[in-house]
């Protein structure tokens, strides 16, 4: 909702590591707006996210995501200065960072590492900084998610399979899916429900099946990374540890170390309501927003059939509007302050 004239600064194109981003100015609201890109496709996601997650990497302490730590402190090095020069020049105004999937992980971690920071280094008061992830991917330890509730929030909806999506979230599905008695599930269970599982639990395989092709691509850029802009400490390495740690031991899958979407998360829940009609007869559907507590929920992968609906951005605006419809005018400009 930001006028063309108030876009200070747009960057289009992303590279590895380096999603395209803009700067503007929200005069109604009195926020500088740093929004953050996430990747193409769902799938390119699925391979950054399994491939790139390492328990190496920390951020003061706390594991993070290697992929979107790299990417925040890229921003944090080349745009602390335009920055900067925005809330100079628009006194009293604040600073927003918003972005959806990966660019929600990076704006998330960005937030924190400003946080961080003293109004010396700065140039501006830290807590003036927030951030809204849209469909953020687990990034974080449980310890950081829950430090960070105050200024960061995170918006999961329905059955998304991104914010439920890591290393340890797919060993637990191969745990169980290995585990499950398919016999007594095709006993009690109808033939379309069972081709939906089959299709969904397809779909997850392939994105798996898709990591394994770029993995080469991704050990490359792991080995190459000394070279970068800001060095992150962590133990050179050919093949990303997450994958490797799906091995067996004693008969069983390890889960790898567990990450989590970051802050204050709202949940956005799918209703039926079967008291008024629709065309396929199954009732209106509407959502509601559901605030939770940072560092739980969404650590299982939900096979449905809007695993990948569900993140898509235009799922979230229509949704989001659908509940800001049922709530008070006064509410709606509070509703992540």
């Amino acid at each position: 909702m930001l006028r063309e004239s108030n876009v200070l600064k747009f960057v289009k194109n992303s590279s590895v590591m380096r999603p395209g981003y803009y700067i503007g100015i929200d005069p109604r609201k009195k926020l500088v707006i740093f929004g953050i890109r996430g990747t193409h496709t769902v799938y390119d996601l699925i391979t950054d996210i399994v491939t790139s997650s390492d328990g190496e990497v920390t951020f003061e302490g706390y594991s993070t995501h290697f992929g979107t730590a790299e990417a925040a402190r890229w921003f944090l090095h080349h745009e602390i200065g335009t920055i900067r020069q925005c809330l100079e020049k628009y006194e009293g105004f604040r600073l927003r960072l918003v972005g959806h999937s990966l660019g929600a992980a990076t704006a998330s971690l960005l937030a924190i590492m400003l946080r961080k920071r003293s109004k010396k280094e700065l140039g501006f008061s830290p807590d003036v900084v927030s951030a809204v992830g849209y469909a953020t991917p687990p990034c974080v330890s449980k310890e950081l998610a829950e430090t960070c509730s105050n200024f960061v929030t995170t918006i999961v909806m329905q059955d998304d399979i991104v914010p439920r999506l890591s290393a340890a979230s797919l060993a637990r599905l191969r745990n169980e899916i290995l585990e499950t008695d398919w016999m007594s599930v095709v006993e009690k269970a109808d033939w379309k429900s069972i081709v939906d599982l089959v299709a969904n639990a397809k779909l997850v395989v392939s994105s798996v099946q898709d990591v394994a092709r770029k993995l080469a691509d991704y050990a490359h850029f792991k080995s190459a990374k000394g070279s970068s802009d800001i060095a992150i400490k962590t133990e050179p390495t050919s093949v990303p540890k997450k994958v490797t740690a799906l091995q067996k031991e004693e008969g069983a899958y390890t889960v790898p170390e567990e990450l989590f979407v970051p802050g204050t998360v709202y949940y956005l829940k799918r209703n039926i309501d079967d008291h008024t009609g629709s065309n396929d007869n199954r009732g209106q559907e509407y959502f509601s927003l559901w605030r939770r507590h940072p560092g739980e929920h969404f650590q299982k992968i939900i096979l449905s059939s809007n695993l990948i609906s569900d993140h898509r951005c235009d799922s979230h605006y229509f949704a989001l509007r659908d509940v800001l419809k049922g709530l008070p005018m006064s509410h709606e400009e509070d509703l992540f302050r």
